[in-house]
This record gives structure tokens, C-alpha cells and sequence, in this order.
């Protein structure tokens, strides 16, 4: 039998083949592969981990925290009768200088006699430590009174007591 031809090409890459080294691979090639893998399968988990964790933390704030941020809070509806009461002296003073009279009916009269017990009740109130819910009430009747007589001022309407 013949040997069949074999061209250049083929002859060049059959001899190198040839050459080439055949070796083992080191014995510790699998077990360094599986440690690897392992590692990070373990990178992974801790990953997935942390961030679980972040999120859940950031979730817990966001119930505790926002419904105190999207609630109303109490101050808004509560009303600084001081800071009115004082906003309605100063609106009366206005009109009694715009109006230049002076002259006072008996209702009004009766309405600052009244106002000026109320001054009197604050003071002693003040005087003796009172707390804010107890000025509170003091300052709502001295802001009602006097928007009842800058009403009446404004409408010029006789105050009577019924």
C-alpha cells in the first residue's frame, strides 16, 4: 500500500501537533476552579445580602418617617391667638385713627370694659406661671371681642348686649 501524498499544509501542522507538549494539568486545577466558583457564589449571596438589607432599611424609615411628613401637623391648625389678638389691636387702632372720632357708644364700651377684664385675667394668669393651655382660652376671648368691635366699627353698628 501507498502512502497517500500529503501536501506541505498538511505535513507542517501534522508535525507540529507533534510538538506540542502533552501534559497533565496540575492536580489542584479542579479544586482551584471549585474554590473560585464558590467564592463567587459567596460574593454574590453577600451582594444580593446587603442590598436586601439597605432596602428593607430604607423601606422601614420610609413607614416610620413619611406618614410624619405627609400627616398635617398640629400646628398648622391650631391658631396663635396671641399673635392674632395683637394683629386685631392693631387693625382697631387703624380704624379709630382713620375714623378720627373718638366718641364711643355704650355697647363698645361694654365691649372694651370687657376686653380690659380680659387684659386683667392674662396678667394674673401670667403672673402666677400659667401654662399655655390655660392663656390660651384668655387670648381666644380677648381676639373674639375684639373682632367684634372692629366689626362693629367697620359696619358702624351700635354693639347691644342681649
Amino acid at each position: 500500500m501507498s502512502e497517500p501524498q500529503l501536501s506541505f499544509h498538511e505535513l507542517t501542522q501534522h508535525l507540529r501537533l507533534r510538538e506540542l507538549p502533552v501534559g497533565e494539568p496540575s492536580p489542584d486545577l479542579w479544586q482551584r476552579i471549585a474554590d473560585t466558583h464558590a467564592s463567587r457564589r459567596r460574593r454574590t449571596r453577600l451582594r444580593r445580602g446587603i442590598t436586601g438589607s439597605a432596602l428593607a432599611a430604607l423601606l422601614l424609615v420610609a413607614v416610620l418617617v413619611a406618614p410624619k411628613w405627609l400627616a398635617p401637623s398640629a400646628t398648622e391648625h391650631e391658631v396663635d391667638w396671641q399673635a392674632r389678638a395683637q394683629a386685631l389691636e392693631m387693625q382697631l387702632r387703624l380704624l379709630r385713627d382713620s375714623s378720627g372720632a373718638h366718641s364711643e357708644n355704650a355697647g363698645a364700651l361694654e365691649a372694651q370694659s370687657e376686653i380690659a377684664r380680659v387684659d386683667d385675667a392674662l396678667q394674673a394668669a401670667y403672673d402666677a406661671g400659667a401654662q399655655p393651655d390655660q392663656l390660651e382660652p384668655l387670648w381666644k376671648r380677648r381676639s373674639e371681642l375684639l373682632g367684634a368691635l372692629i366689626s362693629a366699627r367697620q359696619r358702624h353698628v351700635e354693639i347691644s348686649r342681649i
